[in-house]
């Protein structure tokens, strides 16, 4: 036998575990938060929006965001935000049917991405309170790549969308009989590391600056 055959051998046997029923796992499983209410914050007396603007504007998260009362208002506050940030670039607007309603032409909008250094508009699909989170799935008409990278990422988020933690998303996804995307995104905030000396850089493995426009629908 050769050394790899020997070294592979040895992980298979370590990696092999005892066959258990799938109802069996299903409760252990279920055990292991058996009232999520018993650990979850509590933030009674502040409204959904209010904690979720809170959470993601945070020294953690370092998101920005802004208001609108209507879906119409988004571009003018796109321009603005890109304006006051120095950027006149090329925009890519996500090619979703409420983003392609939308009257884009003070902008310099493109299909394709920039590699460096882009901007994208994308559309949530749900946000959460608890965390500042933004949900994404991935489909025809919501390339995942849009969340990552670019170097400004500029959300849309309906408020009607917003839930209180991350367990309450999940009866949201259609169940286990559902269809479902081939990927699902939480994103909170920009990226960072504090990987060397401890310093928090951000923009390391995807995009520097996050601003969410909440519409107020």
């Amino acid at each position: 036998m050769s050394d790899r055959e020997s070294i592979l051998g040895a992980i298979k046997a370590a990696n092999r575990s005892a066959q258990f029923a799938v109802d069996q796992i299903e409760k252990e499983a279920a055990d292991l938060v058996a009232n999520p209410e018993e650990v979850q914050p509590k933030f009674e007396g502040v409204s959904l929006l209010d904690r979720f603007i809170a959470k993601a504007t945070s020294e953690r998260v370092t998101a920005t965001v802004d208001q609108v009362v209507d879906m119409a208002d988004v571009p003018v506050i796109v321009s603005e935000y890109l304006s006051q940030a120095a950027q006149n670039g090329a925009v890519t607007v996500q090619e979703s049917g409420p983003l392609d309603e939308m009257d884009w032409s003070k902008l310099n909008r493109t299909s394709v991405l920039a590699e460096d250094g882009g901007i994208a508009v994308t559309l949530a699909e749900f946000g959460i309170a608890e965390t500042g989170s933004v949900v994404f799935r991935s489909g025809s008409h919501g390339p995942i790549l849009q969340n990552f990278l670019p170097l400004y990422h500029i959300v849309v988020l309906k408020a009607s969308t917003l839930l209180a933690y991350p367990e309450d998303l999940w009866s949201h996804l259609g169940g286990k009989s559902a269809p479902q995307s081939r990927l699902l995104t939480i994103v909170t905030g920009t990226s960072g590391t504090a990987d060397i000396e401890a310093k928090n850089v951000r923009g390391a493995h995807g995009p520097r600056f996050m601003h969410i426009i909440v519409v107020l629908d």
